[in-house]
């Protein structure tokens, strides 16, 4: 808490005397030496300072030529006292306000260092008062002003960093928080200043910590170690030993854990930061709770946390951490099924971050109650906490009361999570939010099963889905409310965002170039924030549809499906269970699987064998006999007629007609069904208002690449994609070197349908999945800059094409989601490496039959039935070869209208001009 009060108020205990030259009455200079001597070497009380200050303001009223300067000087320190001593934040930033008024009429110079400390004054009172917002647009301010030739010899713009990487933190936004660390820790080293370096570092490694990046997390922490010795600050080597405890716990080293988070402890004592200190037994509490299933000890560090929270002197704060050892005491009681305990200790927490459920855990908290809670962590894991125990209460009584306060507690934990995506701009920091608020959609489904209410049911699966994916596609429909010169500025900035991500990639990190791209990155992206803040305010209705989240109902999907002639199926896969949610157009279906009756994993094993033709072709009656098994416990229950079914799966996707409804392997449900794939029932319905495509086609073929490139050669890749062409009357062909990166985003957004048939890279870890195109590369995050593309569909023949880094609740990170983000509709996408002749034959046929106007799951279907009965070769029937490809989105016909010269206009235009001229002539 040292380190937060010192540099929350250092700018504001030590501004300077003002020149004479900015005085205005005869007695200036002796008033400026007044002020300072009083503000800097009196030792007065602050109280007794402030009454001063408030004399001096009445007597300078009083003059009859009124001195700006020191007028504003005055005021300046009433803020600043009645923020120290009064704590009266709203008095704080009324006299800020005045003082920025009073200086006006100053000296540019003078002017400007009164509003870097009014600016700093007010975001420090904003962020005392919990309005983040505003304390960061303040913030902002200082950094923008400081930046401008101003003499910063304070650290104000360091301050200010800081202070925004703690209201990150708190919100959970970790990944603004590494943007601010890394700005901080470049100043901080242009400044060569070891205390806020040693800041920056701990801060940025806690954040990739909870981000679950380890290797960066470890890193900054041991230079943070290594910043922290050399200065002796035993506070900051505190808190880069207990981040080395949070490492060892995810890595499982529990001894070397327990071992960092105890030193972290020891040495915090010496500080008597007894804020700190609490928190650091709850995180030891936490890993003897959650790690060695500990109930003793953990209890014991909890109670510690009380017993150091009550010395904290500011209440809100020794609230917050009474609040937090309650909530570890509630859920330790909870874990031992203590539940009248836990009950207990959950209403104290509550009470202690002001919201009082009148001592019944049934009540739910008010929306203005919870805004007000800075920790968001805190909040999402106190509902999910309330929401579980109101249930395993109901397991316990059979109160059906505990059943539905559960579902209720479940929605007002679903709405907090909505505002948080919503304040939040880092994608890292939203996936990690996803991840974890997956137990609180679990239990709300759970409830949901229990008490039959099977429109929430889908409620909530709908909402654990996709909702990041739905974000950006309702960005992309908002941007039409722009003006064109603003939404050339927005794609500007995402254009430079992208350019720059992808160059430093390239770049070592210790490279004096790293670092230049790194700054250049992080101005971009600070003036890109700055910007959409300004969109927001300035187009209401771009800012409403933007966050636009309604889920559409269950009978709404129903209509849908009934037009449609499909039928449509929800897997939720949890740790212990499986839920299986069918939709018909007239009725539907809802089971849940134990572990015993469907083990997820078989999932796994299926889409190994599919993707290995070796082991597939050696092996076959163990498919079969898995196939089938997956079969009759996910597909064969739900009674499904024969014809269209959308799936949308959880965690791990599946080719689904590739499941056999009999023991031998040999027939399969692709004979009876055509499947496509959705990422959500939102996704499906979802009106994309692409403009008509100049042409019908567009194909790219590199055939053979770049040698830098070190990919094969694909020979035969140029003819397949003529045939696959020959079906259209309007399109546009690039082959060997004319297949180049500059040539898909010129063309690729202008033709309906894209037919790309080259190399493409993807694995399951953090590295980012690519396209090949002749010259070049296509990353995954450069999709987005496909510009309001008129294509309706995609076709990616190419290797794994839908593989990517999973991410709890929003799917695989595929090349195929990335043109699905871009606005894209459908996309045929790959599962494994694909054998080259089989995937050329079936796009070929996916073509002809696109062509005759035939759904696209349908076609799809078709073609890979053709294959099937073309090949006479037994090993060709093998899944492997025809079960690759997936169609993933919108199922519809592609209406196959261009935009094409109306030639009868020009006939009839040009018989007039003849006319017109015989007439004359």
């Amino acid at each position: 808490m040292k380190r937060l009060i010192r540099f929350l108020f250092l700018s504001i205990l030590s501004l300077i005397v003002f020149n004479i030259s900015f005085c205005q009455v005869k007695n200036g200079e002796d008033l400026f030496a007044k002020i300072s001597d009083l503000d800097y070497k009196s030792s007065k009380p602050d109280s007794d300072k402030l009454v001063v200050f408030y004399k001096l303001k009445k007597e300078i009223e009083n003059e009859k030529e009124l001195n700006d300067s020191a007028y504003a000087l005055v005021l300046l320190k009433i803020s600043k006292y009645e923020f120290l001593v009064r704590n009266n934040y709203e008095i704080s930033i009324d006299f800020a306000n005045y003082a920025l008024h009073a200086a006006k009429a100053l000296k540019s110079e003078s002017l400007r260092y009164i509003q870097v400390n009014c600016y700093y004054n007010l975001a420090s009172s904003y962020q005392k008062l919990m309005l983040y917002t505003k304390a960061l647009n303040y913030f902002d301010s200082v950094i923008l002003l400081c930046n401008k030739n101003f003499s910063d010899t304070k650290n104000f713009q360091l301050d200010a960093r800081l202070f925004k990487t703690y209201i990150y933190f708190s919100s959970g936004d970790y990944q603004k928080v590494i943007d601010e660390s890394n700005a901080g820790i470049n100043l901080s080293l242009f400044k060569r200043d070891s205390s806020y370096l040693v800041y920056f570092l701990n801060q940025k490694a806690q954040a990739f910590s909870y981000l679950n990046y380890l290797n960066q997390a470890f890193t900054n922490t041991t230079a943070a170690i290594s910043v922290a010795k050399k200065i002796n600050d035993q506070y900051e080597l505190a808190t880069s030993y207990k981040t080395l405890g949070f490492i060892y716990e995810k890595k499982n080293l529990l001894d070397s854990a327990e071992y960092f988070f105890k030193q972290s402890i020891e040495i915090r004592f010496e500080t008597k930061d007894y804020q700190q200190i609490a928190s650091d037994y709850i995180d030891l509490g936490n890993f003897y709770l959650n790690d060695l299933l500990d109930y003793k000890k953990a209890s014991y560090c909890y109670n510690q946390t009380l017993k150091y929270a009550n010395k904290i002197e500011y209440l809100p704060d020794r609230n917050l951490k009474i609040a937090l050892a309650y909530l570890n005491l509630g859920e330790t009681n909870s874990s031992q099924k203590k539940y009248a305990e836990a009950s207990k200790y959950f209403l104290k927490s509550f009470d202690n971050l002001n919201i009082h459920l009148h001592n019944n855990l049934k009540n739910n908290p008010a929306s203005i109650q919870l805004a007000k809670v800075s920790n968001k962590d805190l909040v999402i894991v106190l509902l999910n906490d309330k929401t579980n125990l109101l249930l395993q209460l109901y397991k316990v009584n059979a109160d059906t009361s505990y059943l539905y306060a559960s579902i209720k507690s479940a929605l007002v934990s679903d709405s907090v999570i909505t505002q948080i995506r919503h304040e939040q701009l880092g994608e890292e920091s939203k996936l990690y939010w996803r991840n974890k608020t997956r137990d609180l959609y679990t239990n709300a489904i759970e409830a949901c099963y229990l008490a039959n209410k099977v429109n929430l049911a889908f409620f909530f699966i709908e909402k654990s889905r996709a909702v990041l994916l739905n974000d950006k596609l309702n960005e992309l429909g908002a941007s039409s409310y722009l003006s064109a010169a603003d939404a050339a500025k927005q794609d500007d900035y995402q254009i430079k965002i992208v350019e720059l991500e992808q160059k430093l990639s390239t770049l070592a990190e210790n490279s004096n170039q790293f670092k230049q791209v790194q700054i250049q990155l992080l101005d971009v992206k600070d003036q890109f924030e700055q910007y959409i803040k300004t969109l927001d305010i300035k187009y209401p209705a771009y800012y409403q549809d933007k966050y636009e989240d309604a889920v559409p109902s269950l009978q709404n999907l129903q209509q849908y499906l009934a037009k449609n002639n499909q039928n449509f199926i929800h897997y939720f896969l949890g740790d212990t269970v499986t839920y299986i949610l069918a939709v018909k157009a007239t009725n539907t279906k809802f089971i849940r699987l134990s572990q015993k009756e469907f083990n997820k994993e078989s999932l796994s094993a299926f889409l190994q064998l599919c993707a290995n033709k070796e082991k597939l072709n050696g092996n076959y009656n163990s498919f079969a006999a898995l196939s089938n098994s997956i079969y009759k416990a996910i597909f064969q229950p739900l009674q499904l007629s024969k014809g269209s079914v959308i799936i949308c799966s959880d965690n791990i996707v599946i080719p689904f007609d590739a499941l056999c409804t009999d023991a031998n392997g040999k027939s399969f449900l692709l004979n009876n069904y055509s499947f496509s794939y959705v990422y959500s029932a939102r996704f499906l319905m979802k009106q994309f208002n692409n403009p008509v495509g100049k042409g019908n086609f567009v194909g790219f073929a590199p055939v053979s690449f770049a040698p830098y490139l070190n990919v094969a050669d694909l020979k035969n890749a140029g003819n397949a994609l003529q045939a696959s062409a020959a079906y259209y009357k309007n399109d546009k062909l690039f082959v060997h070197e004319n297949a180049s990166r500059k040539n898909f985003f010129d063309y690729a957004s202008s033709y309906s349908i894209v037919g790309i048939f080259s190399h493409a890279k993807a694995d399951t870890t953090d590295n980012e999945p690519v396209l090949f195109m002749q010259d070049s590369l296509i990353h995954l995050s450069e999709l987005q800059l496909l510009d309001n593309p008129a294509t309706k569909l995609v076709l990616l023949s190419a290797c794994q094409t839908n593989v990517g880094k999973f991410a709890t609740g929003e799917g695989i990170y595929s090349l195929a989601r990335g043109f699905s983000s871009a606005g894209i509709p459908s996309v045929a996408a790959t599962l494994w490496k694909a054998d080259e002749q089989a995937i050329y034959s079936i796009s070929e046929k996916f073509n002809q039959y696109l062509s005759e106007g035939m759904n696209k799951d349908e076609a799809l279907q078709k073609a890979k039935l053709f294959f099937i009965q073309s090949n006479s070769n037994n090993e060709k029937l093998l899944p492997y070869y025809w079960a690759n490809m997936i169609l993933i989105g919108n199922t519809d016909a592609i209406d196959l209208t261009t935009k094409s010269i109306n030639y009868w206009l020009i006939i009839t235009g040009a018989c007039i001009l003849i006319i017109v001229f015989i007439f004359f002539y």
